[in-house]
C-alpha cells in the first residue's frame, strides 16, 4: 500500500515592528498558552497575566537561539513568539566586541545573524518576531526599517519575512488607548499578502491570535 504523504505547506513568519510602548509584546496576550512557545529575550515581565506553559526568559543571545531550536523541535508547540530581535542584536554585538577585534567583530556578528534568520525561516511553525525600527534613506526616501547593528544588514531583514506589520496606537474620544497594526503604510517596510485579510484591509486589531487564525485559514 502506497503511503499518502501530508502535503508540505508554507509557514508564515510575522515581523511586528514599532518603537517601545506600541503594543508589540501585548499582541501575544490571546495566543494559546498551552501551545505557544514564548522566548522573552527582553527579559522583562509581560504586560498581561502570563500563563504560557512554554516560555524562556533569556539573558543572552545564545540562550534565545537555543530556545528557538528547542521550541522548533517541540511537538507541543504550534506557534513561537520571539521578543525581540532588538534585544538579541544588542546581546550579540556585546558578545562579538568582547571576543573579537577589528573586522572580525562584524564578520562574526553578521554570521550569527545569518544563522538566526535561517532558523527562523526553516522552523516548520508560524512565528511572531518583534523588533524596533530606525529611519533610513532608501532609494532617496526616508523609510522606517528594522534597526540592526552594523551596515551590512541595514534595511535588509524584512525581505526574509512574508508579513511585516507596524504597530501603533492612538487615544479614542474617551482618552482610552487603542492598539492596532498596519498591513501597509507609507514610508515603512510594512507588507502582507492581500488575500490573508482582504485586499482592502490595511489596518487590523493588535492581536497575534487573530493573525494566526487568519494564516491557518489561508493555508488550509
Amino acid at each position: 500500500m502506497t503511503e499518502v504523504k501530508k502535503p508540505v505547506r508554507d509557514y508564515y513568519k510575522v515581523l511586528l515592528v514599532s518603537l517601545s510602548g506600541k503594543g508589540k509584546t501585548y499582541s501575544s496576550r490571546n495566543l494559546n498558552p498551552e501551545t505557544t512557545g514564548f522566548i522573552n529575550m527582553e527579559n522583562k515581565p509581560l504586560p498581561f497575566k502570563n500563563n504560557f506553559k512554554h516560555q524562556k526568559r533569556c539573558t543572552t543571545w545564545k540562550e534565545a537561539f537555543d530556545a528557538l531550536i528547542e521550541y522548533g523541535r517541540n511537538p507541543e508547540i504550534e506557534v513561537i513568539f520571539f521578543d525581540s530581535l532588538s534585544a538579541y542584536f544588542d546581546s550579540l554585538v556585546l558578545h562579538c566586541r568582547k571576543n573579537y577585534k577589528g573586522f572580525e567583530v562584524w564578520n562574526n556578528y553578521n554570521e550569527e545573524i545569518g544563522k538566526l534568520v535561517d532558523i527562523i525561516k526553516r522552523v516548520p511553525k508560524e512565528m511572531f518576531v518583534t523588533a524596533h525600527y530606525e529611519i533610513l534613506g532608501i532609494e532617496g526616501n526616508q523609510e522606517k526599517r528594522v534597526k540592526v547593528k552594523g551596515k551590512e544588514l541595514e534595511g535588509m531583514l524584512e525581505k526574509d519575512f512574508t508579513i511585516v506589520l507596524y504597530a501603533d496606537s492612538k487615544f479614542d474620544d474617551n482618552g482610552k488607548p487603542e492598539y492596532y497594526l498596519h498591513l501597509a503604510q507609507e514610508n515603512t517596510s510594512a507588507k502582507c499578502p492581500p488575500m490573508i485579510f482582504g485586499e482592502d484591509v490595511y489596518k487590523i486589531p493588535n492581536d497575534a491570535k487573530m493573525i494566526y487564525d487568519k494564516i491557518i485559514d489561508f493555508v488550509s
